[in-house]
C-alpha cells in the first residue's frame, strides 16, 4: 500500500466486461492530402455548377453563413455554413475558423471540418478537412461564374493577391477561358515576383505588376483574392467589358472593391440572402440608396439555369461577388466521401 492513499478490500462482485455496442457509430476521418487527391480540376468545376444550380432551383436547402465574432482583426470569426441538397445521400455543416492574419504567417486563414450526415439514420459518417473542400470549392465556382459572364476571347488575367486560392484562381480559369498572360499585384513586390516567378514555371506566363492599378489596366478578367478591410480594387480602373471576380471579402466587415466598381458594375452571386448579409461592398451602398435592388441582376445559378440574363453586350463590366455557399461545401463532401469510401481510403474511428 502506498502512504498517504487509502485501498478498499477488493469487491467479490464480478467485473462486468465492457459493452460492445454493434450499432455504435463510426466516422470515416478525410483528411486535406486525400480529399485534393481525390478531385480533379474539371470535377471540381461540375460539382461547383451543380451546386450553384441547386441554390437558384431550390434543390439546395441552405442558410446564411454564421459567424461569432472573434477578438483580432476584422473577419476574425468562428463560421458555420450547412445545407441539404434534394436527392443526395448525406447533408452537413462546415465549421471553420477565418484567422486572415495567418497568411502572414504561411497558415491558411481558414481551418475545420465538414461533418456529413447520413439521410436515412441521422447519424454522422464523416468528418473532411474543410481546408482543402474550400480551397477547392472556391475558385472552382469562380471559373463557373467566369465562363457564364466574361467575354469569349477574354485572355488576360489580373489577380490582385498572391496566396494559395490566387494561384487556384489561375489554374481554375485557365480551365474555362484561355489565359494567354497573367499580371499579378500584392503589397509585397518581392513576393508578387516570386509568385509569379513560380506561376511561369508551371506553364501560366506570369508577370508582377509595381501597382494594382497597372495590372488591372485593360485586363479582360480580374479577380480579387485578398483578406483587405480596405478596397484593392477602384472601379475607374476597369476598362469597357471587364469581368471582376470580388472573392476574398467572405464576411462582413471586409471590402476588395470600391465604390465606383459597384456603381460601374452589374452584379451577379452566388447566393442572393448571403450576400445581403455579408457583402458589405453591396449592403452599404444599397442602404445609401448608391444602387437600387435591380443593380444585382441575380444568382450565377439563375444564369446557368437560363432564369436570368448573363452578360448583355461587349462592353457590360460584370462583376460576381462571391460569398460562399453551404451547397458547394456538401455538393463536394458528398463526392469525396463516396470515392473514398469506395477506394478504401480515409481512417474510420468509432464514435
Amino acid at each position: 500500500m502506498i502512504a498517504g492513499i487509502c485501498q478498499s478490500p477488493r469487491s467479490t462482485m464480478p467485473m462486468s466486461s465492457p459493452r460492445i455496442d454493434s450499432h455504435a457509430t463510426r466516422l470515416l476521418v478525410i483528411d486535406g492530402a486525400t480529399v485534393e487527391a481525390l478531385v480533379s480540376p474539371g470535377e471540381a468545376l461540375a460539382l461547383a455548377e451543380a451546386a450553384l444550380r441547386k441554390t437558384s432551383s431550390g434543390a439546395a436547402r441552405q442558410d446564411i453563413r454564421r459567424t461569432l465574432a472573434l477578438s483580432g482583426d476584422p473577419g476574425t470569426c468562428l463560421s458555420m455554413m450547412y445545407a441539404s441538397l434534394d436527392e443526395s445521400p448525406y447533408f452537413g455543416a462546415k465549421v471553420q475558423s477565418v484567422y486572415p492574419r495567418n497568411f502572414q504567417h504561411g497558415m491558411p486563414s481558414h481551418q475545420g471540418g465538414v461533418l456529413l450526415f447520413d439521410r436515412e439514420r441521422g447519424e454522422p459518417v464523416a468528418l473532411i478537412g474543410a481546408t482543402a473542400i474550400t480551397g477547392l470549392r472556391t475558385p472552382a465556382a469562380t471559373a463557373v461564374a467566369t465562363g457564364a459572364l466574361a467575354r469569349e476571347n477574354s485572355c488576360e488575367l489580373a489577380v490582385i493577391g498572391y496566396g494559395e486560392q490566387a494561384k487556384r484562381h489561375i489554374a481554375a480559369i485557365s480551365l474555362v477561358r484561355t489565359i494567354t498572360r497573367v499580371r499579378v499585384w500584392g503589397r509585397n513586390a518581392e513576393k508578387a515576383a516570386r509568385f509569379a516567378e513560380a506561376e511561369s514555371a508551371v506553364g501560366f506566363p506570369t508577370v508582377a505588376m509595381p501597382t494594382a492599378r497597372l495590372a488591372v489596366d485593360g485586363a479582360d478578367i480580374v479577380c480579387t483574392v485578398t483578406s483587405s478591410a480596405l478596397p484593392v480594387l477602384e472601379g475607374e480602373w476597369l476598362s469597357p467589358g471587364t469581368h471582376v471576380n470580388a472573392v476574398g471579402a467572405s464576411v462582413a466587415g471586409l471590402a476588395e472593391i470600391d465604390l465606383a466598381c459597384v456603381t460601374r458594375s452589374s452584379i451577379w452571386v452566388d447566393y442572393r440572402p448571403m450576400a445581403m448579409v455579408a457583402a458589405s461592398d453591396l449592403i452599404e451602398p444599397l442602404s445609401q440608396g448608391l444602387i437600387e435592388s435591380s443593380h444585382i441582376v441575380g444568382e450565377i445559378g439563375a444564369v446557368l439555369n437560363g432564369a436570368v440574363r448573363g452578360r448583355s453586350s461587349e462592353a457590360e463590366i460584370t462583376l460576381y461577388r462571391s460569398l460562399g455557399v453551404p451547397a458547394e461545401d456538401i455538393e463536394l463532401a458528398n463526392f469525396i466521401y463516396q470515392k473514398a469510401k469506395d477506394l478504401g481510403l480515409g481512417v474510420d474511428v468509432p464514435l
